[in-house]
């Protein structure tokens, strides 16, 4: 749980917007790191991270070699090394309007819910 100024208090899960240099980048958030960082992981990495996963899978599968399971390390988890309650805004679904974020949080979603991720959207 983090407490930010937009959106009070986020929980892992949640739909974030953090503000990255002049622009805003959305994420959804995982917890606090060590030395205070925020963790969050970026919808669109996590689709591309499932897309690389499955094509491999399904090259191994074809050349009858061993394949592995999903694991979370698969997916980039980005960071905030200097969080402020301003530098991050919770998301709700009425925020998001593009379709192409649309449907990587609803990718994104489906992969974290096998790590008991509960993506809020």
């Amino acid at each position: 749980m983090y407490n930010v100024r937009f959106g009070e208090k986020i929980e892992k899960g949640d739909i974030i917007a953090i503000a990255n240099g002049n622009d805003f980048s959305l994420g959804i958030y995982y917890g606090r790191g060590l030395g205070g960082t925020v963790q969050y992981y970026m919808p669109s990495g996590i689709k591309h991270a499932m897309n690389h996963f499955n094509v491999k899978t399904a090259e191994l599968t074809a050349q009858g070699k061993p394949t592995e399971p999903l694991k979370l390390n698969r997916f980039w988890k980005c960071y905030i090394n200097t969080p402020r309650d301003t530098r991050i805004m919770k998301l709700n679904r009425e925020n998001i309007t593009n379709p192409t974020d649309i449907e990587d949080i609803r990718e994104a979603k489906e992969a974290l819910k096998n790590f008991n991720i509960d993506v809020k959207y």
